[in-house]
């Protein structure tokens, strides 16, 4: 038999854990192939590259951002290829796989639940005697019925399975998903996972092994998959010491974890504090702030604790973290949506995430969707679009304020800027935000996206409109956060240029004079002149802008102040220049 195990991811920086699990724990017995996709592939392109293989057996891999592509894609293959058999797994048909057979005729199985042994039991069967009855966890189609077997019961000795990196052919420049565990101890009512079993977990041997494979690969990132990491305070710090002591020198990577910050222990904190510069990511699920919401949603966590955590974290500034909220959830109105926003923004985290709450078949809010009036999307994502406490029109100012804040302030490119303005204009930066979407949905600028300068524009066009006073100070912050992003020597003309007098000589002989680069650029002191002119820039600042950015006060007075900007060490997403006060 030919087998090929397939899915649509939704980005193509994205791989596919599942089908590697599959594959690695069927390869004793099958030679399977593994291809994949993205949501954003044509679907006849996808069907045309699938027909080539001429499998026998297909596997998909569904979720809810491909279920819709992935139905579409079966129906045209069955169309060309009708004698293939199609196997359907995951998640999204996991719930009430015999209804997704009914309205597919095209699927022949689906395996629910985890999917090792059933997938494999399968394929024995069908290449012997086509017995499905005993398969459990399988689903399959008997003289004209769905017949759904028993569900299978997890696997306790996560062990059996085989590393899904044993090959890691085709996962160039790609995120690698990584599982340590499976399951999760928590029961939250938004999510799969509280149906799931308690936590079980690989072998910390086996998690080694596997990591040190990937770190000797010099992969970009590992995004690890456990619901979460730190529910086991020593492991996790283990695992933890273990990708320092093994960390490349010469490659950078970093590592991506889903962590309960409350838990975490003042030894991990402690830990955790002399960790390279983005190594770590972490990425912490708040939802929401409000005691109710969470009591209604069974979230058991401090907030009080998390904070402090988080600010522990925060101070060696060495790990960017991601903090989640959900909007639509019970007992969250807008008014109380907007303190949860502001108690999560005033931790300065690296991002806040502003997500909105779905209905996932199976999970505990979509069982009580009528209880709450929940009104939501039929098809994936199942998003919902009203509650008892926020209506669709609220929904809709919230998807505003996300935009912005992606453009704006998760962007890190504005820091500055929307201090001064938060600081000195608006009571709290939900406030802020409010009026930003507001002047964005005005302007249209929501249609299309936008080049880096023209954010800066538009900001200043905001500020013009909602603040109006001290636009020259404004103006001068607005080009300094432009100019720790962007060299740029020709600044766009909305921002003001002062010309410093015979700058060109000046600036020339500042660069050759050692004792200056040994002073103000000392990373660049190997480097020929010609060379450092091309890493740093020079601009004049009506104000003392390093003055004006230690205290954000809307009056200052002016001083020309020459500013040196050292570009050489920004690389990474969140880094930004060097900067200095020099005389020319």
């Amino acid at each position: 038999m030919d087998i090929l195990l397939t899915t649509l991811n939704s980005k193509y920086i994205h791989s596919s854990l599942a089908l590697r699990y599959i594959r690695g724990y069927c390869e004793d017995q099958f030679n399977i192939n593994l291809l994949e996709y993205t949501i954003n592939q044509h679907g006849d392109d996808i069907v045309a590259e699938i027909y080539r293989q001429q499998a026998d057996i297909i596997g998909f891999s569904c979720y809810i951002w491909n279920i819709e592509k992935t139905l579409e894609v079966i129906k045209l293959l069955k169309k060309v290829q009708p004698e293939v058999k199609v196997i359907l797994g995951g998640p999204e048909v996991s719930y009430d796989p015999v209804q997704v057979m009914k309205e597919n005729k095209e699927i022949d199985y689906i395996v629910y639940g985890e999917g090792e042994i059933t997938f494999k039991e399968l394929l024995i069967e069908l290449e012997d005697k086509e017995d499905f009855e005993g398969i459990e966890g399988l689903v399959y189609r008997k003289e004209g019925s769905i017949i759904k077997n028993k569900s299978r019961a997890v696997i306790e000795d996560l062990d059996i399975i085989p590393s899904p990196y044993s090959d890691l052919e085709g996962l160039d420049n790609k995120i690698i998903y990584f599982e340590s565990n499976r399951g999760c101890p928590y029961n939250c009512q938004y999510c799969l996972s509280s149906t799931l079993s308690a936590v079980r977990y690989f072998s910390l041997d086996r998690v080694k092994e596997d990591l040190l494979k990937l770190i000797k690969a010099k992969v970009r990132q590992v995004k690890f998959v456990d619901r979460t990491f730190n529910c086991n305070q020593n492991r996790a710090l283990e695992i933890f010491k273990f990708l320092l002591e093994n960390k490349a020198e010469d490659h950078e990577m970093n590592f991506h974890f889903e962590i309960t910050a409350d838990l975490l222990t003042d030894e991990v904190i402690e830990f955790l504090a002399d960790v390279p510069k983005g190594y770590f990511q972490f990425e912490i699920g708040v939802q929401s702030t409000n005691k109710d919401t969470l009591e209604v949603i069974d979230r058991r966590v401090s907030f009080e604790r998390l904070s402090k955590v988080v600010k522990s974290l925060s101070q060696p500034e060495n790990i960017h973290l991601h903090l989640d909220l959900i909007a639509g959830l019970p007992k969250e109105d807008y008014q109380s949506f907007k303190q949860s926003f502001n108690d999560v923004y005033n931790l300065n985290p690296g991002r806040l995430q502003l997500g909105f709450l779905k209905l996932l078949k199976g999970s505990g809010l979509r069982n009580k969707a009528v209880e709450y009036e929940f009104v939501w999307m039929d098809n994936p994502p199942y998003e919902v679009l009203a509650s008892k406490e926020l209506s669709y029109k609220e929904i809709l100012k919230l998807k505003m304020i996300e935009e912005v804040l992606e453009s704006y302030g998760n962007s890190h490119n504005f820091e500055n800027s929307l201090e001064f303005i938060i600081s000195n204009f608006y009571d709290t930066p939900f406030d802020f935000y409010e009026d930003l979407a507001s002047f964005w949905e005005e302007k249209g600028y929501y249609r299309y996206a936008h080049k880096f300068q023209n954010l800066y524009k538009y900001l200043q066009e905001f500020y013009r409109e909602y603040c109006k006073d001290s636009l020259d100070i404004f103006g001068e912050i607005l080009k300094f956060d432009f100019l720790l992003n962007k060299r740029k020597i020709d600044l766009p003309k909305f921002l003001s240029k002062y010309e410093i007098d015979d700058y060109k000589s000046k600036f020339k002989s500042f660069i050759n004079n050692d004792n200056n680069i040994r002073k103000y650029l000392p990373n660049l002191s190997k480097y020929s002149s010609r060379r450092i002119q091309r890493k740093v820039q020079v601009e004049g600042f009506a104000y003392d802008i390093v003055e004006v950015i230690k205290d954000m006060d809307k009056y200052h007075k002016k001083k020309l102040t020459n500013i040196l900007f050292d570009y050489y060490d920004k690389e990474g997403l969140f880094d930004k220049a060097k900067f200095t006060k020099i005389k020319l």
